[in-house]
């Protein structure tokens, strides 16, 4: 990681854990002493910050951070550092909810939709999460999950939804085991059996098999 990625993410996982406090002056010159970084350096990640909406800057004002309802709330980075702070429960919850309202539609496009290619990956996803599951691997099936639910959303055939799937990836937390490679399984039958009532059934059934926030609520 380059010291403009680090300090980005740093100062990222900074402003998420509530450590500035919303509505703060963020002052360049602190930050290039405390990341011992150059004040170009300092102010090309705030510009990246900047654009991520987590905070804001005007010229001969300053840089201020800025309250979360204008992060945003999609980015793969900001969605990580959310979910590293001290609400993680509270945004797993929100990425879940998110899940059973996009998820469960998107298999049911794909039992109507059916493209032969992505079907093609969303069976060869399933395969990997058996392989995985077989062989006790936990990063090949977190890899292979990830990609069974962005190929899902994929197959709905709406490009939007498909863009869904950084959210609905970052709120997987499953781990191998028979009844959510089972849940999976009945998934990928629905869609390949063109049954959209049972696609989206499916897949609601198998988000509520595994709901991550609440073990780490607890």
């Amino acid at each position: 990681m380059t010291r403009h990625a680090r300090i980005v993410d740093e100062l990222g996982r900074l402003i998420a854990s509530g450590a500035f406090g919303t509505g703060q002056p963020i002052v360049p010159e602190d930050l290039g002493r405390r990341f011992s970084a150059s004040r170009t350096v300092v102010r090309e990640a705030l510009r990246v910050l900047e654009s991520k909406g987590m905070v804001t800057a005007r010229p001969r004002v300053g840089t201020w951070t800025r309250p979360p309802e204008h992060w945003d709330a999609i980015d793969p980075d900001v969605i990580a550092w959310r979910v590293a702070g001290p609400e993680r429960s509270r945004h797993l919850a929100d990425l879940h909810e998110l899940r059973l309202a996009i998820e469960p539609q998107a298999a049911r496009m794909a039992a109507w939709h059916r493209r032969p290619d992505e079907l093609a990956v969303l069976v060869a996803t399933y395969g990997l999460m058996a392989d995985a599951t077989g062989a006790v691997d936990l990063q090949a099936f977190r890899a292979a999950d990830s990609a069974f639910h962005a190929a899902l959303l994929r197959a709905s055939g709406n490009p939007l939804i498909a863009q869904l799937h950084v959210p609905v990836v970052a709120a997987l937390e499953e781990v191998p085991g028979d009844e959510v490679l089972a849940a999976h399984s009945l998934v990928v039958a629905m869609v390949l059996g063109k049954d959209a009532d049972g696609a989206e059934s499916a897949t609601r059934c198998l988000l509520e098999t595994v709901v991550p926030y609440r073990s780490s609520a607890s």
